[in-house]
Parts: C-alpha cells; structure tokens; sequence
C-alpha cells in the first residue's frame, strides 16, 4: 500500500470515529497550549511574578553603607559614586540618603519629632511603601532644591488627626515645607515616621547632612543581586581607598530565596497539572486506540486473510495515533498562539518570536511522539491477532 493511501485511509477512519476522540483531543490540545503559553510567556511571567513578590521583602535590594566606627569612618560616599554605580548591568535604581534620627516638625500648634531623610526620586523604588495621595518627589525637585515635603503614615497621623495634609505648609527645623504627597502601602517603622525633603534641599538646610553614608541599590533580576553586590563593593572599595574596611555592602539572600521558593511552587504546581493532563490524554488515545481494535477485529481478520502483513497492520493503527495527536496538537498550537497574543498586553511582559517558534516545535513534537507512544500497545495488539479468530469475532 502507498503511503499516501495509507494517509487518506487512517484519515477517514479518525474523521469517522471523531465524536469517540472528542475528549482525547480536548485534554491533548489543552495541554499543548499550556505547554506553549508557559514556555513562551515563562521567563517575563517570572519576572513579573518575582518583582511583585518581592516587594514584600525588598529581596533585590542592596544596601552600601559606612560602618559606625569612627576609626574607619572618616569618609563619605560620593556623587561620582553614584554615578558610577548607575553604570553596573541590571541596576534598576540607586538611591543616596541622608538622614536625622529625630527632627522638629510643627504644624499649626502640633508638634512632633519624626525622622527626616534626604532622598531624590529613585528612593521610591527601592522601599516597598507607596504613594497614597499627591505626588512623590521628582527629579525636578531634586535639582530646583525645593522646599517640598511628603510624609509618612504616623505623621500624618500625628500632625493632621488623619485628614488629607496635601497642599499644607509644615515647619521642618526652621523651614517652610509644602507638603505634596502622603505614603500607603506597606511601611517599615522608619518610613511610617519619616517626613522626606529632597536630598538637595537637606544638604543645603541642614549641616549635619552634608555627608551620604547609605547608597540603596535595587537590582532588576533576583538572579544578578549576587554580582551586583560584588560589582558595588569593587566600584566602592577603589574609589575609596585606605576606607575599604570602612565600607559594606548588604543583600539579602534569604529573601530571594523565599521569594524564589514561592515562585518555583507556583510553577511546579503549573506543570504538574498540565502534565497530569497530557498523561491523561496519552492513557485516552490507548483506550480509545483498544477499543478500535475491539471494533474493527472482523476488519483486521478480513485484511490478514486477503494477505495484509503484521508490519502494515502496526503502521495503520500507528498512523491513526499520530493523526490524533497531530490534530489535537494543532488545536493546542492555535489555542495557545491566541492565548499569547491576548495576555501578553494586559500582563505587560514581552514575548520572544524565537521563544514562540520553538515552544511551537516542541509542543508538536511532543504530542507526535505521545500519539506513538500511546498507540504502539493498541496497534502491535492488533497486528497480532489471530486471521481466523479474527473473523470469527462477534
């Protein structure tokens, strides 16, 4: 027999039987295109996934910082530093900071005695705290040295009984500040109490912050914190010399860790279901397989005994399998291309052609070789039946 009546011949026999393959197709397909939209969609969903985990522990967060001994603390950080440190891949941010422990604040007759922290615009997205009304300082703040305020979740508490203090005026030390933004989110006690100024605007006001003695760096991948600590100290270490001991530089590894755990559950539980599916619609093509060979045991008497060998036999059933599995993997392909193109967006991840071409290979590959595997026991059971029997068979 020709191999292309072979085709047209298994493909009639699987469009007959179709309403039997229903079920089949359905969790093959439907495990193909998980298979293509995770493996396509994977590494941004990941890093999606991870920067929003992360947020709750500042995982990717890295702290330079001098250390509180005077005998090696006669130095501070740098505007070059920053600079500098700026120009190491995957940094994300780098915030320089000045601080006072404790400062007077005044609004109207109220007064309190928060911290106060010079900061420039990169500081938010170091610190998991966010904006809760107003705006954050800006750039232009930074560099106009602007008398603006925003403050933290006790402050506002302290000095304006929780009513909205955006638009007020407060006294910080001496000084009139406007204040343009009030924090939410998830605080650490220091930011809830904490009013920030520009970091111009406190070295300028304020002499005892003329020096940067702590450096944030925020990493863009949990994977790059590591060399990114390392980098840091290096740049840090040479400019500074004869202060190296003086110098350090914090990360967080159980963090990541955490954070890398949580992700690698989510994506193992992914899997596992998807792979419990495919294995499902493997153990389906089987039985629907037998039972075919059940249903046609009078066909496959009849084509031994007109002299149809047990090879062409196996390749029959073999080839209908693979048709199965070929034609519910094309609806995965096209199910799960569709999916991609509908998350990528309002996921807000790219997706990499070369990545989609290649999970589209292998999706198809894959349920080629499970429609083989799974029909190989069906398909050498019915080569091997009996001619006669065969025919007997009711």
């Amino acid at each position: 027999m020709k191999f292309d009546d072979m085709m047209a011949m298994c493909w009639r026999l699987v469009l007959r039987n179709r309403r039997r393959y229903k079920a089949v197709i359905a969790g093959i397909a439907f495990g193909t295109a998980g298979f293509i939209l995770i493996q396509t969609m994977g590494d941004s969903v990941e890093k999606k996934m991870g920067e929003h985990l992360e947020l709750l522990g500042e995982a990717t967060v890295i702290k330079a910082e001098y250390k509180n001994d005077s005998s090696i603390h006669p130095h501070e950080f740098t505007p070059n530093d920053i600079t500098n440190l700026k120009k190491i891949p995957n940094v994300m941010a780098v915030a320089p900071i000045v601080s006072l422990h404790k400062i007077d604040v005044y609004h109207q007759t109220t007064h309190w005695g928060p911290a106060l922290f010079g900061v420039n615009h990169d500081y938010w997205i170091t610190q998991t705290c966010r904006l809760h009304n107003g705006r954050l300082i800006s750039p232009s703040d930074v560099v106009g040295r602007r008398n603006v305020v925003v403050l933290g979740q006790d402050v506002v508490k302290y000095l304006f009984k929780n009513t909205d203090p955006v638009g007020q005026v407060i006294r910080v030390g001496n000084s009139g500040f406007t204040v343009i933004g009030t924090l939410g989110g998830i605080q650490h006690t220091d930011i809830r109490r904490g009013v920030f100024i520009p970091i111009t605007t406190a070295q300028n006001f304020f002499h005892e912050l003329t020096a940067i003695n702590d450096i944030y760096i925020r990493a863009d991948d949990w994977n790059e914190v590591e060399r990114v600590r390392e980098q840091a100290l290096d740049i840090l270490s040479k400019a500074h010399k004869g202060y190296e001991s003086g110098i350090r530089v914090i990360h967080f590894p159980k963090r990541i860790e955490k954070v890398k755990s949580t992700v690698y559950l989510v994506k193992l539980f992914i899997w596992a279901a998807l792979g419990v599916t495919v294995v499902l619609g493997g153990l389906g093509i089987t039985n629907v397989m037998l039972a075919a060979v059940q249903d046609r045991t009078r066909e496959i008497g009849l084509r031994k005994a007109l002299g149809a060998r047990e090879e062409l036999i196996l390749l029959q059933f073999l080839t209908e399998s693979g048709l199965i599995s070929l034609f519910a993997g094309t609806v995965g392909v096209a199910t799960g291309i569709l999916a991609v193109q509908m998350l990528k967006d309002p996921l807000g991840v790219d997706v990499s052609n070369l990545m989609m071409f290649s999970s589209v290979f292998v999706g198809l590959l894959f349920t080629m070789c499970l429609g083989i595997i799974s029909g190989l026991y069906p398909s050498i059971r019915a080569s091997r039946l009996d001619s006669v029997t065969a025919m007997r068979f009711e």
